[in-house]
């Protein structure tokens, strides 16, 4: 599945423009835990599906089959309790997996 880049542009802002959360230290990205029990890997994959990248593209990223990124973005929605990539792409941001894009 592909995130439209138009709606893409629009999670974004919407998640820039949130409130954000006071807070309490380093994020667990920042300390070298990661959330909810991903896998480097799993993170990985998470971050280049808020970078905007297709299944597709993170294959021809990590160079492995579209198959294994399939399998990976199931288990990063079943580790996070996502439903879609636009929900794990927020994700991402609030757990410091990934940053917006800059003005």
């Amino acid at each position: 599945m592909h995130l439209d880049p138009a709606v893409q542009a629009r999670l974004v802002e919407a998640v820039v423009a949130a409130p954000a959360a006071p807070a309490a230290g380093p994020t667990p990205a920042a300390e070298g835990v990661l959330p909810d029990d991903l896998t480097p890997r799993e993170a990985e994959v998470l971050t280049l599906i808020a970078d905007g990248l297709s299944n597709a593209e993170i294959a021809e990223r990590l160079v492995v089959s579209p198959a294994t990124v399939k399998t990976h973005v199931n288990r990063i929605f079943m580790k996070t309790g996502v439903r879609d990539r636009a929900q794990a792409v927020r994700y991402a941001f609030a757990h410091g997996l990934a940053r917006p894009p800059g003005p």
